[in-house]
């Protein structure tokens, strides 16, 4: 059986800014000797950080996607309270997306589902230029007599 949370967490995030998805049981359980895995589910599912039982992908772990590699890590401080929380560090918009953090060994198995917004950030030549983004909107203005 399969305890998932649908996405009701949803983080919007600046490009180049840095992120953390959270991930809690809620339980306090301690998960120093657990194992769970984050995805990205679109638009093809991407390995983003694994933990189990100490081995990582900042330690010696492979099969994290290309694109995460060097970006990606935990709060090992947090695992004996049962945070598997992860930062992604310096985001693009091309982190956007639905991301899963799955316990697959747990009884119930659960996940938990995030959706992450990173919004372009517009700059000129001397930097970041305030109040833009990516967000586009359009007004259209009608005469009333």
């Amino acid at each position: 059986m399969l305890h998932s949370s649908g996405p009701g967490v949803t983080v919007n995030v600046s490009e180049e800014s840095d992120v953390i998805l959270p991930c809690s049981l809620g339980t306090n359980q301690n998960l120093e000797q657990k194992l769970f895995d984050w995805r990205k589910k679109a638009p093809t599912k991407q390995e983003v950080f694994m933990y189990d039982g100490g081995l990582h992908y900042n330690n010696g772990r492979r099969g994290q996607d290309e694109h995460f590699r060097g970006r990606v890590s935990h709060f090992p401080q947090e695992l004996q309270f049962g945070n598997a929380s992860i930062i992604i560090r310096n985001t693009t918009v091309a982190d956007s997306g639905v991301y899963t953090c799955d316990f697959p060994r747990l009884q119930p198995q659960q996940r938990f589902c995030i959706k992450l917004v990173v919004e372009l950030t517009l700059k000129d030549r001397s930097g970041e230029i305030p109040g833009l983004t990516g967000e586009s909107s359009v007004n259209i203005a009608t005469d009333r007599e």
